[in-house]
Order: C-alpha cells, then sequence, then structure tokens
C-alpha cells in the first residue's frame, strides 16, 4: 500500500493499492456513509439522436465522490467496486445523490473520508504499507542459454546480471560439449543467485524461478541436487512460466502480481502459526485460551490477554454504534498490553477461528 496523504485528524487518507491484499484490506476499511473520492467513467447522455432514438451517450472520465452504501470485493477480478450516491463532482454533466460504482483496482488512487479514524483501522492501514515496502523478491528467469536475475520491490525493480553462454543443439558427436556447457552455464547462475542473496537482496522473502519449457524445471532440480547451497532458500522458490530467459520476461513475471502473491502467503502462514498455538493451548488444557465475548472481556479486565486473533469479517459491521463498542473492545485489548492480529477469512486459519465465534484470545495466565 502506498498512502500519498496522511490527514486522520482530519478524517481524510489517500491511498493507492498495490497488491490484490491491499485491495482487500480497503475492502475491510471502507464502510457504508464513508466518503470515497477517485477518477472514475460516467455514461453522459446528450439527449435524443436525430431518428428520435435516445442517445447512448458517451463514458466520459471524472473525478467523483461517493457516499458509499455497498462494497464489494472481486477476489478473482483483482478489483473493488464500491457503489454509493454521488456526492461531489462537476455539476455540469452529473447529478448529486444519484447511484454511482467506482471499480477499484491496483494503481487507483483514492481519497477515504471517515467521520473518525479508529486506531485499529490505523494500524491496519499502516501495517499494509510496511508489509509492501519491507517485501523483496529475487526473480530469476532462464532458458536454454540465457539467464537474468532481477529484485524486485514493492517500489522498484532491478536487472541485478544477465548471463549468457553459447551451448550447442542435441546431437551424438557434440553431447558431451554440451552438457559440460550446461554445467558451466547452470554453475555461473547458482554463483550468480547465491551472490545476490549474500549481497543485494540478503533480506528477500522469496525467490521465482522462470522460463519456458522443461528448463527452469531442469534447473530447479540441479539446485535440490546441488550439496553445500546454504544461501539460496530452496523451500521458498516459486516457479512460474515465462517466455525467455532474457530481461523481458522480469516483466512477464511482474505483471503477475507475484509480489502480492508471496505476501498473502506469508500472512496465511504467520496465521497458521497463531491458530497451532490455540490448538496446543487447547489440547494440553492449559486454561490460557478464552473465546466467546464475554470469556475475552473478563480477560482484558484482568490484563490478561497476550494475543487476540480477530477474523476480518468481524471489522465490516454497518451498524455505526455496533463498530464504536467493537473500536472500545481493541483499544481495551491493546491497552492492556495485548496484541491484535487480524486474520483473514478466506485463509484457512481464518475459517478456524471463525468457529470460535470470529475471535480468540491468547492469555498470559488462566482467569477462572
Amino acid at each position: 500500500m502506498n498512502i500519498k496523504s496522511r490527514k486522520y485528524q482530519f478524517g481524510s487518507v489517500s491511498v493507492v493499492p498495490e497488491t490484490v491484499d491491499d485491495l482487500y484490506v480497503l475492502y475491510n476499511l471502507i464502510l457504508p456513509l464513508d466518503k470515497v473520492k477517485a477518477r472514475t467513467y460516467r455514461r453522459i447522455r446528450m439527449g435524443e439522436t436525430e431518428d428520435g432514438r435516445a442517445d447512448k451517450g458517451d463514458r466520459v472520465s471524472m473525478i467523483l465522490t461517493l457516499e458509499v452504501e455497498e462494497v464489494k470485493f472481486h477476489e478473482f477480478a483483482n478489483r473493488l467496486r464500491i457503489k454509493g450516491t454521488i456526492t461531489e463532482g462537476p455539476e455540469d454533466l452529473i447529478s448529486y445523490g444519484t447511484y454511482h460504482t467506482i471499480n477499484v483496482e491496483t494503481g487507483t488512487l483514492l481519497t477515504i473520508g471517515k467521520e473518525i479514524w479508529s486506531k485499529i483501522d490505523k494500524d491496519r492501514l499502516e501495517a499494509a504499507v510496511k508489509k509492501s515496502s519491507s517485501a523483496k523478491v529475487l526473480i530469476v528467469a532462464i532458458d536454454d542459454s540465457e539467464a537474468t536475475l532481477a529484485a524486485i520491490g514493492a517500489f522498484s525493480s532491478s536487472i541485478l546480471v544477465n548471463i549468457k553462454e553459447r551451448i550447442p543443439k542435441k546431437s551424438g558427436s557434440k553431447e558431451k560439449i554440451r552438457a559440460e556447457k550446461i554445467a558451466k552455464f547452470y554453475s555461473s547462475v547458482t554463483f550468480a543467485i547465491e551472490e545476490a542473496f549474500s549481497t543485494k537482496v540478503p533480506d528477500a522473502t522469496a525467490m521465482v524461478l522462470a522460463g519456458p519449457g522443461f528448463t527452469k524445471d531442469n534447473y530447479y532440480r540441479y539446485l535440490k541436487e546441488k550439496k553445500n547451497i546454504t544461501t539460496i532458500p530452496l523451500d521458498k522458490i516459486i516457479i512460474e512460466t515465462a517466455s525467455s530467459g532474457g530481461p523481458s520476461a522480469i516483466g512477464e513475471i511482474i505483471s503477475k502480481n507475484i509480489l502480492g502473491r508471496i505476501i498473502e502467503e506469508e500472512q496465511a502462514s504467520s496465521d497458521a502459526v497463531y491458530l497451532e498455538e490455540v490448538l496446543t493451548r487447547l489440547g494440553k488444557n492449559t486454561g490460557t485460551v478464552a473465546y466467546g465475548h464475554e470469556a475475552i472481556v473478563k480477560a482484558i479486565e484482568f490484563g490478561a490477554v497476550e494475543t487476540l486473533l480477530l477474523v476480518d469479517n468481524q471489522l465490516r459491521l454497518r451498524d455505526r454504534e455496533k463498530r464504536k463498542k467493537l473500536d472500545r473492545f481493541l483499544q481495551d485489548v491493546q491497552k492492556s498490553g495485548g496484541k491484535i492480529v487480524i486474520m483473514s477469512e478466506h485463509h484457512a486459519s481464518g475459517k478456524q477461528v471463525e468457529k470460535f465465534g470470529g475471535k480468540v484470545a491468547l492469555l498470559r495466565f488462566p482467569v477462572s
């Protein structure tokens, strides 16, 4: 998430979602009666045609502000649809109070207005910024005779090295030479990857290995069979398809929203760790797990809540008074030194927590 303007005290924040995960964060943040301002298209009809038929009108680009009524997250289309009534816009083209829908995709600049930005909403927005800005991925595109390494971050990408090797085509007489050339090529690529993880992207969270045909698979097998590889995270390699091993393949991989998928997978993995801790404590009957609203409130009063696991659909309360009560509840957790972890309803761990009523607390000590 890229925050362009923070005016929390005035109820306004301007953001640019950069991954599908960012869109999902906004889906949970934007509520009915909020105001959303963004560039959109609206069909404008000028009247009737010469033969008396209704004019189909033209799609005109404009900036509109809506008072939100409904927000839908279209996961497979990678966009949000925000429906509401128009409160601001070009007076000569629109009528205030009429309905409109704004489609929000990655890269869309939008301004969100709220009466009050709760601490939990601000924290989640800022967490999305930190998550995307800290994420780095090493992309390795490889084909039969060329390999390109690139470092990818939320706001930048850079080609680290391009390696080429003249490898003869398959033939009986040159098979030995070919095998030697391939071994030399693979060795050069491996050395470049190890150097990248050691010096250029030491904090990379994953490596994407991409290419056409079976080359990428053959090289992946080579890496797994090679001994003494310590700097390359073999368990975090993601295999993708690309048209070549050249620099153009890097753009292909970036366009597949690899970074967003990796961020989401890391979140799911983190959620699973918390759920495992819940199930372990329940299995050992430690008395340090609370679920159900009343039990958790009691644990908060005793200052016993260490971590509160909350499914994100609990945040999408249409009723303003209920949302205020939830905000106070979460503030009480934080005031007592508790950590709040928001889990996705789409992840397996979030679905499990939902069976406990949507929230579970890990306690510092038992509360009778």
